[in-house]
């Protein structure tokens, strides 16, 4: 009962026999035309027909269906001539021709029968190839000449399962016995369920075991045809509906479904008496008829067929580049003549034959072959690849270092395919396939090549091999200028200061293992020991190099180390003229810091840049520059002269000071009379000077300032440190003494003005009154004073006052009033 569903429709044509005679002998229908078709074109479905009826000339109805292969919207059969006595129905749901009488109630003759369904055509308005089958009957039952049964659609709104059964398997048609119907395969299912009038119950139940769906009518009876549920298997053939069956509540029962809900003629299960209204309500049920013992012989059918030539069998080509390809096709039949076309639809053949030679070409192409017979160019075309495979290449690779010897990993990428590895450029059999290749342990650097091969065409290669270096590093130790390097201590050099030539250099302190020196480590008097590293692979030897620091003095801030000084003597005629000679030598003691002076050599510069040397620094180096300068030293470690530190001290002849009072500055008339001498920008001279007063022998002091100090005249001594000179300035400081002793004891037994200069003249006055305001004495300022007496008596003890007008050699006068004590 099975037929390929993508190629076989089936026509049925079905005659109603109505007359109403019950010994009435049914008719025999014969048909042939099993004809070749091009889609499009318009076929009769016949060659020949004929009705054999030994009782009646005819009949009420004639039916004709495309049985199997029917394209609702597509196909169709129409009746070409002119038939006068008969009229024509097209049912575009069971895809069924109605013949029958033009008048209402009458009946036609076999004969204008005959002559009608041998004037049907089929048409359609597909391209695709497929075949199809007709039938034409005398029952409106459909017949599906497959199965040689006849399949009736019962309408029943709300049956059960179980009556719908019953009452199946007591309807027959012309003595075949009826039962639900049994679908075994898509033509059936199509026929009974798509191209029928409604939904409706069919003979398929899991009732007995839920999940083993079985057909439990007719004779399909107990044959298995699902098992599970909605993801179920069949081990024949099944049409559910999606998502079915499903199990929804006891739903044992197979049924054909609502044309509203899912595919077409699609099957669901329900309960035994299914939904009350709706979709899910049944409508109906199958009956099919045939098959059953018992069953009478019958010819109120016959059928026809068309098809159309295909292609049954195919076969493209590869090839590596470009290139022509040989594609075949096998049509059906060897009436067919292949067609070869460069699309799917319209454009001219370009070649025939099963057999087709592409032209060049240099990518995948698609080319299409068609069956065709009698000239059709209408129907489907069979794609068929020509396919050019690139030939691969190697994009990239990868080779490896080891260090001394060992295996190695080497990599390729292909754009395609896989690599096969090889050991030279010609080799034949490969050493390896794939991607990474992990080498033997080998000694010395050794070429591998490679090549790209398609997975699916062998004999697709790149077309040259590409090498893959596995390159075997044996690094050779560094190597230096000198294996001897020195270092001056005030360098602090580090490792990263010793010099060798090589590439990653390392420095260790042993000539075999240990870890490397941290490059700012401080280099001491001993050997290192270097390697260098290429391409990851360090040296075992190691390049040794034996290191000498010297030594260098610390040499003191030039601001720290003293000063030497001559004085300006007549030794060169002029002691004023700054000019003196010096031994340079006399700090070398403090210029060496602690050192060992057998150590080290000094020299001697007038200049900052060491350029200029002086050869005889000791007593007879006279300073180029007046009153001093500074001299620069170099000190050097006598084993190694370029490692040496270089510092500065200063020498001076002192200058004569220089005092006058624009430098002094005195405070006078108060009760803490002070002089400052002012030395700020050196005004007394380029030295260091200190300081004493009214004393030339001293105490002398460094600070230019002297306070508590009485009024009358005072001697400034200032000289240089080194004691190369002295000078001195008189100053006065006016004072009015506050008491007096007139007891002739020789100690301040005169009142008088005391320090006052020659910048006053001698018509300043001072007169002396007593507490009442009388005059008692006039005094010269400069020279006068008073002894305590009036008129040659001596006064009584009290406090008298003055009044001092003191006149500056300008004539500008200055008053000056106070009081003192006379003491007994």
């Amino acid at each position: 009962m099975f037929c390929r569903i993508s190629t076989l429709f089936t026509f049925l044509v079905f005659l109603i026999h109505v007359n109403g005679y019950t010994q009435n002998v049914a008719p025999a229908l014969t048909a042939t035309g099993n004809q070749i078709y091009c889609p499009t074109i318009p076929i009769n479905i016949v060659t020949s027909f004929n009705i054999v009826d030994l009782d009646d000339t005819e009949i009420e109805a004639l039916f004709v269906q495309i049985s199997t292969g029917y394209q609702s919207g597509e196909d169709f059969l129409a009746l070409t001539g002119s038939h006068p006595s008969i009229s024509t129905s097209w049912n575009t749901l069971e895809g069924k021709l109605t013949l029958e009488s033009n008048t209402a109630g009458g009946l036609v003759s076999y004969i204008d029968l005959i002559t009608a369904v041998e004037a049907i055509e089929f048409r359609s308005t597909s391209t695709r190839s497929l075949d199809k089958t007709f039938s034409i009957t005398i029952g409106d039952a459909n017949y599906l000449p497959s199965t040689d049964h006849y399949y009736e659609y019962v309408p029943a709104l709300g049956i059960t399962w179980t009556d719908a059964r019953v009452t199946a398997e007591a309807r027959t048609y012309f003595g075949l016995k009826g039962y639900l119907a049994t679908i075994t395969s898509r033509e059936e299912a199509q026929l009974s369920g798509e191209q029928v009038a409604g939904a409706g119950w069919i003979g398929g139940s899991d009732a007995e075991t839920e999940g083993v769906w079985k057909w439990v009518t007719g004779p399909e009876n107990g044959t298995v045809f699902w098992n599970g549920s909605i993801n179920g298997t069949t081990p024949n053939y099944a049409n559910w509906n999606t998502s079915e069956p499903n199990q929804a509540g006891d739903e044992d029962y197979a049924h054909v479904t609502d044309p509203n809900v899912g595919r077409a003629g699609s099957w669901n299960d329900l309960t035994n008496t299914g939904l009350a209204s709706g979709v899910y309500q049944p409508k109906g049920y199958i009956v099919e008829y045939g098959g059953l013992p018992g069953d009478p012989s019958l010819n109120i059918s016959a059928s026809t067929s068309i098809y159309t030539a295909s292609i049954i069998d195919s076969e493209g080509s590869s090839r590596c580049g470009t290139g022509t390809l040989t594609l075949t096709a096998t049509p059906s039949s060897i009436a067919t003549t292949v067609l070869w076309y460069t699309s799917a639809t319209g454009g001219s053949p370009i070649g025939s034959g099963m057999s087709f030679t592409t032209p060049i070409i240099s990518t995948t192409t698609t080319y299409y072959a068609y069956a065709s017979i009698n000239g059709c160019t209408v129907g489907d075309r069979i794609p068929i690849r020509a396919e050019v495979i690139a030939i691969p290449t190697i994009l990239s690779v990868n080779g490896d270092v080891v260090c001394e010897s060992g295996a190695g990993v080497l990599s390729a990428t292909p754009s395609s395919g896989h690599v096969n590895w090889y050991d030279s450029v010609t080799s034949v059999t490969p050493l390896f396939t794939g991607n990474r290749y992990t080498t033997p342990v080998l000694s010395n650097t050794t070429t591998y090549y490679v090549e790209a091969e398609t997975a699916t065409l062998t004999s697709c290669k790149s077309t040259s091999r590409t090498p893959v270096i596995l390159t075997v590093q044996k690094t050779l130790p560094p190597t230096a200028v000198s294996t001897f390097q020195t270092f001056c201590d005030i360098e602090e050099a580090s490792i990263s200061d010793l010099v060798a030539t090589g590439d990653a250099i390392q420095w260790y302190s042993t000539s075999t293992g240990g870890l490397p020196l941290d490059t700012t480590e401080k280099l001491v008097h001993t050997t290192y020991y270097a390697t260098q590293t290429v391409n990851n692979c360090e040296s075992i030897l190691r390049l040794s190099v034996d290191v000498e620091i010297y030594e260098t003095v610390e040499v003191l801030q030039s601001e720290d180390i003293p000063a030497l000084f001559e004085c300006d003597t007549n030794a060169d005629g002029d002691d004023t003229n700054g000019f003196s000679t010096f031994d340079l030598t006399l700090n070398e003691t403090i210029l060496l810091n602690g050192k060992n002076a057998a150590d080290f050599t000094f020299s001697y510069f007038i200049d900052n840049a060491y350029n200029i040397p002086i050869s005889m620094p000791y007593n007879t180096f006279e300073n180029t520059i007046k009153n001093g300068q500074a001299i620069y030293v170099r000190i050097s470690n006598n084993i190694h002269s370029s490692c040496y530190t270089n510092t500065s001290f200063e020498i001076a002849v002192p200058a004569r000071a220089t005092i006058d009072m624009e430098d002094i500055t005195i405070v006078e008339l108060t009760d803490n009379n002070s002089i400052a001498i002012n030395n700020e920008n050196n005004n007394l001279g380029n030295v260091a000077y200190e300081f004493a007063l009214d004393d030339i022998l001293g105490p002398y002091q460094d600070e230019p300032f002297f306070d508590r100090l009485e009024a009358g005249l005072h001697t400034i001594y200032v000289r240089d440190k080194n004691e190369c000179t002295s000078v001195k300035l008189e100053v006065f400081i006016l004072g009015f003494p506050k008491f007096f002793t007139p007891n002739n004891d020789g100690s301040n037994d005169t009142w008088q003005v005391k320090g006052l200069g020659t910048d006053f003249s001698n018509a300043s006055v001072v007169n002396v009154y007593d507490r009442y305001g009388k005059l008692i004495k006039q005094l010269n300022a400069r020279n006068g004073k008073w002894d305590g007496t009036f008129n040659g008596s001596q006064l009584p003890a009290s406090d008298y006052w003055f009044v001092a007008q003191l006149i500056d050699q300008t004539g500008t006068k200055r008053i000056y009033r106070g009081h003192f004590s006379l003491i007994n």
